[in-house]
């Protein structure tokens, strides 16, 4: 095969992506690699690029391959989830076996649970034990229908058996009779990887840092082990991490609300008050935001860590008939950073405001034209996409 009929094959290959940055509607095209510090695909037949800093997810389009159950699910410290079809433990050191990353070698520091089989319905229990706070490992077995645990250190993990330090003597059990082990954390709390992947199968790797390849990604995690990763397996790569806040994520430090003829709460975060989604009129569906009332006032501490607040503002669809009409004004330390009005007549509209150094973020909603006259039926104002980037 020569050169040219190899390009020819790699760019027919090459799948659909969505890139997804601070600013505007997902760029949609074809995947062109990643190099530089850049995303670069095709759109309609022209190259383009997106710095890493301004990228917050890449999503792969097209059907997934069916890959058969892991025989185990391997849980790391950092967040990531990876299915096994054979896990080992030995001189420390985690073994792992994918369908789709291949061998694997993870110091045992890195793993926080270890869970043999995914067949049983003790979900809950299993979860439970996860999040008890132990300064011991414990191993964690089935009796009939419930999980019963006892605390140690685990030693050596292989097909036929899990050896367990249990009162100072080593014990040896049957790994068939094991439904999972459950690590205590040995060390600090590590920086939070940079990039999340997630797998087409479901799993979903943390990594410091990402690099183009021939044929997809190499991450490398926390402990500098580089993982390859065929662009066939990718579902979605995100490079938000630590780079923005949804307002929604965190309740505002204040919040003053006069109720009108409206009953309920003075905002909704992630939905509107009448539908699960934000819908702007005149724009597509958010599922992120708030959904606020007239006569709020929401405070939220930045502590002068992000630079930009952008979101899509709005009067909600479902209540478009109603005759919306609010008053929008948006501080920061108590200096007047935007002021607008929206009725259910107009269109949505972005904002984009500086925040550099902000610590104290105010929005308040007020009734539009003449309040006395007013009533806040229609008065559900979008924030849509509401977010704070560092």
């Amino acid at each position: 095969m020569n050169l040219l009929s190899a390009v020819l094959l790699a760019v027919l290959a090459a799948p659909q992506v969505e890139v997804v940055s601070f600013q505007g509607e997902p760029r949609v095209g074809e995947w062109r690699g990643l190099a530089d510090g850049r995303v670069n695909l095709a759109i309609a037949g022209k190259e383009e690029s997106v710095a890493l800093s301004e990228v917050l997810e890449v999503r792969f389009r097209g059907e997934p391959g069916k890959l058969d159950k892991p025989v185990a699910v391997v849980t790391l410290w950092d967040g990531s989830k990876l299915g096994a079809a054979q896990t080992r433990i030995i001189d420390k050191q985690l073994k792992l076996t994918s369908v789709t990353l291949g061998e694997l070698s993870l110091p045992q520091g890195e793993v926080a649970s270890v869970r043999f089989s995914d067949r049983f319905d003790e979900d809950e229990q299993w979860v439970k034990l996860v999040e008890k706070s132990s300064k011991s490992d414990l191993l964690v077995i089935r009796k009939e229908q419930t999980l019963d645990f006892l605390d140690g250190v685990v030693v050596e993990v292989t097909d036929k058996s899990v050896k367990f330090l249990l009162d100072g003597e080593e014990v040896s059990t049957k790994r068939e009779k094991v439904f999972g082990l459950i690590f205590a954390r040995r060390s600090s709390n590590p920086k939070l990887p940079a990039v999340r992947l997630e797998l087409s199968n479901g799993d979903v790797l943390m990594a410091a840092t990402v690099s183009g390849t021939d044929k997809g990604i190499s991450a490398t995690t926390a402990s500098k082990t580089e993982i390859g990763l065929p662009l066939e397996q990718l579902k979605r790569i995100d490079f938000s991490q630590g780079k923005l806040r949804y307002l929604s994520q965190d309740p505002p430090r204040d919040v003053k609300y006069t109720r009108g003829i409206q009953d309920g709460p003075a905002f909704v975060p992630d939905r509107a008050f009448y539908a699960p989604e934000l819908k702007p009129i005149g724009l597509r569906a958010y599922s992120r935001g708030l959904c606020i009332r007239p006569q709020t006032s929401l405070r939220y501490r930045l502590g002068g860590e992000y630079r930009r607040f952008q979101a899509i503002v709005g009067i909600d669809e479902s209540v478009k008939d109603g005759g919306g009409d609010c008053d929008l004004t948006i501080s920061g330390d108590g200096k007047q950073l935007l002021k607008l009005r929206m009725t259910s007549r107009d269109a949505a509209r972005p904002i984009d405001l500086d925040v550099t150094d902000v610590v104290v973020l105010e929005i308040v909603v007020g009734f539009g034209g003449d309040a006395a006259t007013n009533v806040d039926l229609g008065d559900n104002l979008d924030l849509a996409d509401a977010k704070l980037i560092k």
